[in-house]
């Protein structure tokens, strides 16, 4: 049943965000066409200039565009992660998907999956259409880039294996962390739910108030941990072994994933148990 759930919310998104997936990366396309052409004409002659200028009023429509459609993109995520939540459980559909042969955890879980893999979506077209724009803009900073990645790639071969093992926990922390922030507001729409008559301001301070229990408590966990290394720790990474910075990497990785998987699990049980015991839908 969680399949069925996953399934029909992804069936209701793609709708919206597949046309935004796909003009992000293509008006970064033109622009990038735009700005090359602008400065290639500009370069040429007179009758050049008076072409570029042209060209540089088209320029400007299409950095509109661009910063509109990254910006739609971030709005339309946000307004999903919020309203296929609230709208879906704590409003009238709520007594439509509450009537179903399923557990609350997984309807909390379904829609936090599709939140996620949304999001994570998002973040990927956003930083693809960002590189398309730098790519194809202009011819130094394909220089610059490859100058760069000889760098990494050299690095990587000092570092060994351990490089992409550090890769993958890192993507998997994005991953982890997008899902924990994404818990993090069903907490707190959760708990607003609970102030009758002011939900909305009750989710907005109860947002803020659990980001600053958590700050607290990861202040402290910080500065436990710092006990546990070198005295002079970034002293110690810079001036050791490449080995030994992905091993030392690798272990702080870890104990990141560790947070949020901790912080993931308290919101999700945060939710649920409201969800499950003090749900009010009238």
């Amino acid at each position: 049943m969680l399949g069925k759930l996953i399934k029909y919310d992804m069936k209701s998104m793609s709708r919206a965000f597949i046309p935004m997936w796909i003009l992000a990366p293509v008006v970064a396309m033109m622009l990038s066409f735009s700005i090359r052409g602008t400065i290639a004409w500009a370069n040429s002659s007179a009758i050049g200039n008076m072409i570029s200028v042209g060209n540089g009023l088209l320029m400007a429509i299409m950095v509109l565009l661009f910063v509109a459609a990254i910006i739609g993109l971030f709005v339309m995520t946000v307004m999903f992660v919020i309203q296929r939540f609230w709208n879906g459980l704590l409003k009238e559909e709520g007594y439509l998907m509450f009537t179903l042969p399923v557990k609350t955890w997984e309807l909390i879980v379904s829609k936090a999956l599709t939140a996620t893999l949304v999001s994570s979506i998002s973040i990927a077209v956003g930083v693809f259409s960002g590189v398309i724009l730098a790519v194809l803009s202009t011819e130094e900073v394909v220089r610059t880039m490859a100058m760069w990645w000889e760098y990494v790639f050299s690095s990587i071969i000092k570092v060994g294996p351990m490089f992409w093992l550090n890769v993958v926990l890192s993507i998997l922390l994005m991953i982890l962390g997008t899902a924990s922030n994404i818990y993090h507001t069903y907490a707190a729409m959760a708990l607003g739910h609970l102030f009758q008559g002011h939900k909305v301001a009750g989710a907005c301070v109860s947002y803020i108030v659990i980001s600053v229990v958590f700050s607290i408590v990861g202040s402290i966990a910080n500065a436990i941990l710092s006990l546990f290394l070198p005295d002079d720790w970034m002293h110690y990474m810079i001036s050791s072994s490449y080995s030994m910075v992905g091993r030392l990497g690798m272990i702080y990785l870890l104990y990141l994933l560790l947070c949020s998987t901790i912080q993931l699990i308290i919101y999700h049980v945060i939710t649920e148990r409201i969800l499950s015991t003090r749900l009010n839908l009238e």
